[in-house]
């Protein structure tokens, strides 16, 4: 949730260098160094968290000799929730020549917010530990890209580097101490990990009739980094500019009226494209001599070929969430949990006061709306007749408005005058019947949270007999009893069945199903065979932790319970947009990082030998109950060196 250009300095650009770089990287750099876009995103886990607040210190690039190129202009802070809908862009900027073999990932835990979801209203605050139980501070995870594919920085060329945080892989809950053990595992690929929207955010440089220009401020960082982007608009990019829409060529206009450095936020598609050129040449016939006055057959020459790359961004929808002609408001995001009139409960919301500060609010916030509100719907791009009535139970929404404390000490968002966007939604549950175009639900979580932290009172809908219009999304898959996970909008608030208009839907065949398995103090045989076709768990083995589960949406089945052993397979290119295979060692704090299975297994077969123990494992993929077969995108393994 794709063209990319200076405009200001295309011409320039291409006189001086000879190079169609379509992304623009440090111009005045361009000619000798390399440009390289980052890019992180995150895997949901099993265990789910309402809140995953943690210090992104730092992100390097790394040659074999141990030089180091610096990608994150300024420590931020990263809620990794947040990141798994999509990727986001820490930086577009060029680097030294050379070979990058694998990344250094900084992060910071010494002022974490972790919060999981047990169903209450709050959640539940877990306290990050090392594996002794100390308090979790600052560690650096060291990431070995692919061997057969590292990042060649040099002239003409544009690379990408993709990273992935594996929360699941990552994290070990116990709650009966509220602790969280930390052992990050960051999975890297210079090529695109995931299909899923890459989100760019930073100040405004410049528009022109066809592209804007944004620096790169990544996550909640207030600092602008030494790359910038372009990113070409289409007549269907969606615009809103302080929640008024506009679509295309006016959208772009009006946002070229803004100030220089307003902040934006695009979202799009990434795509990294190489083209090879051949230049040809003439023979060549050897001068005459008076002593061989007949010439000489000419010499033919090889014709030269040269290969560039280049990054293309195209936006979907621009943001523009300043301040409205100079009122300071107040931004409020979350789910909405309760409505009462005009009233909303928030649980657990995120306040980005007008100051910029950001902060976590646990327990209920207060956001108040009212006729005169701004309504709009993300993507939307046309005005249309929205009124505050739109905004539900399970909403997640961002408001603005003014904002204060009550007399109970819970802080109050007044947007009565101001403004709300809607944001798409995500609705899971299991099937209890399928109509024409609809199907009912027995919601597990809504918006992200467990479905029990919801008042469904006055909104018309009910968690057990939830009402979803599916319009033409293929029901084939969808019987009763079958989990589904649909992305779309509540429907109007007081309004009878059906609760949810879906534009997306999951079903079993196409849910990607999350493995996790645990082994206390680690096995060193954890499974009954891996090779080049497979990994076979053994599901008997008597070193099998706390978890120990495939999730697939509000399925869970219990891997111990299973009457023969689950094999796990690569998952077929055509199947997924990008796969990575890693294998994390827990006392180094260092993953090593695969594109192929066949690399993955062979590296693993020298690594888990005996004597090494394996203490716990993630996989992502499609899963087949009947054949106990599971296709992965994406397999973690952790050992305990």
């Amino acid at each position: 949730m794709n063209r990319t250009t200076i405009p200001f300095m295309r011409d320039v650009n291409l006189k001086l260098c000879a190079v169609p770089l379509i992304l623009a990287l440090l111009a005045a750099a361009a000619c000798t160094n390399g440009g390289t876009v980052v890019t992180m995103t995150a895997t949901a886990s099993s265990d789910p968290f309402i809140l995953y607040r943690v210090g992104l210190a730092s992100v390097q690039l790394k040659t074999s000799s141990g030089k180091t190129a610096t990608i994150l202009p300024a420590e931020t802070t990263v809620d990794f929730t947040k990141a798994l809908d999509f990727s986001e862009l820490l930086g577009a900027t060029t680097i030294p020549k050379g070979t990058y073999v694998g990344a250094v990932i900084t992060l910071d835990y010494s002022a974490a917010q972790i919060v999981y979801d047990d169903g209450s209203a709050d959640g539940v605050a877990l306290v990050p530990v090392d594996a002794n139980g100390k308090a979790f501070g600052l560690v650096s995870v060291g990431v070995a890209l692919d061997p057969g594919d590292p990042i060649h920085s040099a002239a003409k060329q544009v690379e990408r580097l993709s990273l992935n945080f594996n929360l699941a892989a990552s994290n070990l809950i116990n709650l009966s101490k509220n602790t969280v053990t930390i052992t990050p595992l960051i999975a890297a690929s210079a090529q695109p990990i995931d299909a899923k929207q890459v989100r760019v955010r930073g100040p405004l440089i410049g528009a022109n009739a066809s592209f804007l220009t944004s620096g790169v401020m990544p996550f909640e960082s207030t600092t602008a980094g030494t790359g910038q982007l372009s990113i070409e608009s289409s007549d269907t990019t969606a615009y809103e500019i302080n929640g008024f829409v506009s679509t295309g060529a006016a959208g772009l206009a009006q946002l070229a009226s803004l100030p220089a450095n307003t902040l934006t936020t695009s979202f799009g598609t990434l795509t990294i494209t190489a083209t090879a050129a051949t230049t040809p040449t003439t023979p060549t016939t050897p001068p005459t001599t008076p002593a061989t006055p007949t010439p000489t057959t000419p010499t033919p020459t090889t014709p030269t070929s040269t290969t560039t790359s280049s990054a293309t961004f195209a936006a979907s929808q621009v943001l523009v969430d300043g301040a409205v002609q100079g009122a300071a408001l107040g931004q409020l995001s979350g789910t909405v949990s309760a409505r009462s009139g005009n009233t909303l409960g928030i649980e657990d919301a995120t306040l980005i006061a007008a100051g910029g500060t950001v902060t976590f609010l646990p327990g209920t916030t207060i956001v108040n709306v009212g006729p005169n509100t701004l309504v709009t719907f993300f993507g939307q791009g046309v005005a249309a007749a929205i009124s505050s009535q739109d905004i539900s139970i399970g909403s997640v929404i961002e408001a603005f408005g003014t904002e204060s404390n009550t007399t109970t000490g819970q802080i109050l968002l007044d947007a009565s005058a101001g403004r709300v966007r809607l944001d798409p939604t995500s609705a899971s549950g299991a099937v209890t019947a399928q109509g024409s175009q609809s199907l009912t639900l027995n919601l597990t979580t809504l918006g992200g949270r467990a479905i029990s932290a919801f008042d469904f009172l006055g909104s018309g809908a009910t968690a057990s007999q939830y009402g979803v219009s599916t319009g033409t999304l293929d029901l084939t898959n969808s019987i009763a009893g079958a989990p589904v996970i649909v992305t779309g909008f509540p429907n109007a608030f007081a309004t009878p069945a059906p609760n949810f208009t879906a534009t997306t839907l999951l079903d079993p065949t196409t849910i990607q199903a999350e493995l996790v398995l645990d082994w206390n103090g680690g096995t060193a045989a954890p499974f009954s065979s891996f090779d080049s076709s497979s990994i076979v768990v053994d599901v008997a083995n008597g070193s099998i932790g706390l978890r120990h589960e495939i999730q697939i949406g509000s399925e869970i089945v219990n891997l111990v319970g299973l009457s023969s052993n689950p094999s796990i397979t690569p998952a077929t290119s055509s199947s997924t947009a990008g796969t990575v295979y890693s294998i994390g060692h827990a006392s180094s704090f260092t993953v090593e990082s695969f594109e192929s299975y066949g690399a993955f297994i062979t590296q693993l077969q020298s690594e888990l030998n005996g004597t090494t123990l394996a203490t716990g494992m993630t996989a992502v993929g499609q899963y087949t109950a009947s054949t106990f077969a599971f296709s992965a995108s994406s397999i973690t393994l952790f050992l305990n060196n």
